[in-house]
């Protein structure tokens, strides 16, 4: 197939990341890719072998009549749309299609629980059970959705941790209130309280809404001042190297009061990192509990705080629950189990053309 991999302004996020590697895979398994990208996106990643049209973000008339004008050049047979900003375009894509002047069909990506936009596709993916679910509830054709996790690149062995003195506990993320920073700091106190020594790396990134409002770097520094931990904080910024970020890490903690998916849980399993996440849908989907990671319940400090306590008292735990982490990775979120499963939604979506 034809098919144009759509985002509207790509950075560093977890949404980005899936762009790139739906764009691999595709190539991988043998489909002519385009991509569309925002010409303003920080984007700094090198893509091969593949088309890239890029929008000039003026205004969405102009940037639409731009997509208008690739698509009827390119001669796509699908888009992929992983921004609600393309996704309302479709709408009127849809227009063009009837009369005649082009033929494409689209696939939404919901990559959160904000999904209406997507519902002017003719074709939808989402990350999680849940997600679907709202989907076909909002009356699209159940025929025509689709579930298809994250995954991520298993492109390293398991190594087993010798936890640091002092332990590193580490968040990352882009700051926001519903990622849950506020809960770890508060954890932490605990902590701190009862004597434990441990350093908390806090990596992530601001994004517009946050930079323009009151959330950022300094609303996460003021935090652990006024939760007496500053002193064993290490704000560490923007991860380039993932790898590198998780090297000197013991536990990596997801607070988050909403997470649908989260892929920087996977990222933790490939580094054989112990992840304590809150039950939110991502955390329990991709954790069991006392199996693979630990779970505390969502927005409670004081259970995140018993969590990081058992994890570091008991070795054996933390070193079975990364290995049945890693072995979760391998069997079911790598980049294999993606190339299968897209094979057989595109296979669906050629049948319904």
């Amino acid at each position: 197939m034809k098919i144009i991999n759509a985002i509207h302004a790509q950075g560093i996020g977890g949404v980005d990341q899936v762009f790139r590697n739906y764009t691999e895979i595709l190539a991988e398994t043998g489909h002519e890719v385009a991509l569309l990208m925002s010409n303003n996106g920080n984007d700094k990643y090198e893509y091969f072998g593949v088309k890239i049209f890029k929008l000039k973000n003026l205004s969405q008339i102009s940037d639409f009549f731009n997509l208008l004008k690739i698509v009827i050049s390119f001669k796509p047979d699908l888009i992929i749309c992983h921004s609600n900003r393309l996704m309302k375009w479709m709408k009127f894509l849809r227009f063009f299609n009837k009369i005649g002047l082009v033929k494409v069909k689209s696939i939404a990506v919901n990559h959160g629980i904000t999904f209406k936009k997507s519902l002017h596709c003719d074709f939808i993916i989402s990350i999680n059970q849940q997600i679907s679910d709202l989907v076909v509830s909002a009356g699209f054709a159940s025929n025509k959705s689709f579930i298809l996790p994250n995954v991520i690149k298993v492109d390293q062995s398991y190594n087993e941790k010798t936890f640091k003195k002092p332990p590193v506990i580490a968040i990352y993320g882009r700051l926001e209130p519903r990622k849950g920073f506020d809960i770890l700091i508060k954890a932490c106190e605990i902590l701190s309280q009862k004597n434990h020594d441990f350093r908390l790396k806090i990596g992530g990134f601001e994004v517009q809404s946050a930079i323009q409002g009151s959330y950022g770097w300094n609303t996460i520094k003021a935090l652990a001042k006024a939760h007496n931990i500053f002193d064993n904080c290490e704000f560490f910024g923007v991860a380039k190297d993932k790898k590198s970020f998780f090297e000197n890490v013991d536990i990596f903690c997801v607070p988050s009061r909403e997470e649908p998916f989260g892929l920087v849980i996977l990222e933790s399993f490939l580094y054989s990192t112990l992840v304590i996440s809150s039950d939110s849908d991502g955390g329990k989907l991709l954790i069991k509990d006392g199996e693979n990671g630990l779970l505390f319940a969502n927005e409670n400090y004081e259970d995140l705080s018993q969590k990081i306590i058992l994890a570091f008292e008991d070795s054996s735990l933390r070193n079975r629950l990364t290995r049945k982490a890693f072995l979760k990775l391998e069997k079911e979120f790598s980049f294999e189990i993606l190339g299968q499963e897209m094979s057989k939604i595109l296979q669906e979506v050629t049948k319904k053309c």
